[in-house]
């Protein structure tokens, strides 16, 4: 029932069915800087977290899993998806769902605060590093057999120059640096309005989920399949490794969200230019159509009881 309550739920149900209704479309730009701010705010949360922990077993733990997540998500869709789709896609496809959505990674962050379960912030960075691997297998994938490399480094460094990836970064560094109590003077920008901009953006994420599903038609059982299969088989490794390194229940929700969301602002936006005969309705159709409302919807209550039971 907490799960149904949720105002997050509720919000970006709303944007799907008064998208679909009324054919609501709303400016990009709106999405867009909403989104910078939950990555910025995300980031300096993330920052402060390290900055009081340090770099204890736990913080490492944590990332390496991260990482190996990262870079093992994307091979393994990849010879799946080689037999359904030619190589670009299948590449494109394969580094999506290797990435993370930090829009449903911090909905994750907002249910547990709602339930009032324990977690640790530091697990922000662990978003932060699975951006970067994800990407170089989507590469790696589509050009294994080609040489051009100079032109991979390039798309590479590219990569690390997006927007959404810069505030990310430098955020966490300001967290981790500046010192606490200037960045506890901003807790009004950081930590009280950060749920309500949360709300209005997944309602605006509903009217986007709302547009794209149109983009789905003709795009086979098979994908679906794999857009729907990806995040529960990426939740139970995640869940795995979880109980193997002693993680929290709510530590292992989220690494388990990580795990099993696809990236639809990252990938996509590197994807674009790297991989240009790539389909955008297929990577981005998917993971924003149907494993973004899959997680937002379903799975982020289903990876919290799936912990609870496990490890907790």
């Amino acid at each position: 029932m907490e799960a149904v309550l949720n105002p997050a739920l509720i919000l970006f149900l709303s944007g799907i069915i008064i998208g679909i209704t009324f054919k609501l479309s709303l400016p990009n730009s709106i999405s867009k800087y909403l989104g910078y701010y939950l990555l910025l705010a995300l980031g300096l949360k993330g920052g402060l977290s390290l900055q009081e922990n340090g770099f204890i077993n736990d913080v490492i733990s944590a990332l390496s899993l991260g990482i190996l997540f990262a870079l093992l998500i994307p091979a393994i869709a990849y010879i799946y998806l080689k037999n359904i789709l030619n190589t670009d896609d299948a590449a494109a496809l394969s580094g999506t769902y290797g990435s993370v959505s930090a829009v449903t990674f911090v909905t994750a962050i907002a249910y547990l605060s709602t339930t009032n379960q324990d977690f640790d912030n530091y697990m922000s960075a662990v978003l932060v590093v699975m951006e970067f691997p994800a990407i170089f297998m989507a590469l790696y994938l589509v050009t294994h057999n080609k040489i051009n490399k100079g032109t991979n480094l390039q798309t590479i460094k590219t990569a690390f120059l997006e927007i959404p990836n810069i505030i990310l970064i430098s955020s966490l560094f300001v967290g981790y640096f500046v010192n606490k109590t200037v960045i506890s003077n901003i807790d009004i920008f950081i930590v009280t309005i950060f749920d309500y901009i949360l709300y209005v953006f997944l309602f605006v994420m509903g009217t986007r989920v709302a547009k794209r599903t149109g983009e789905l038609k003709g795009k086979g059982v098979n994908l679906i399949a794999f857009a729907l299969l990806t995040p529960l088989i990426g939740s139970l490794i995640a869940l795995i490794a979880s109980i193997n390194f002693d993680l929290s229940v709510g530590n292992s929700t989220l690494l388990m969200v990580l795990t099993a969301s696809a990236s639809y602002i990252a990938v996509p936006a590197v994807v674009k230019d790297a991989i240009p005969d790539a389909n955008p309705a297929i990577y981005l159709g998917l993971s924003l159509g149907v494993t973004f409302p899959f997680n937002i919807i379903f799975g982020i209550p289903l990876y919290n009881e799936l912990s609870k039971y496990f490890i907790g």
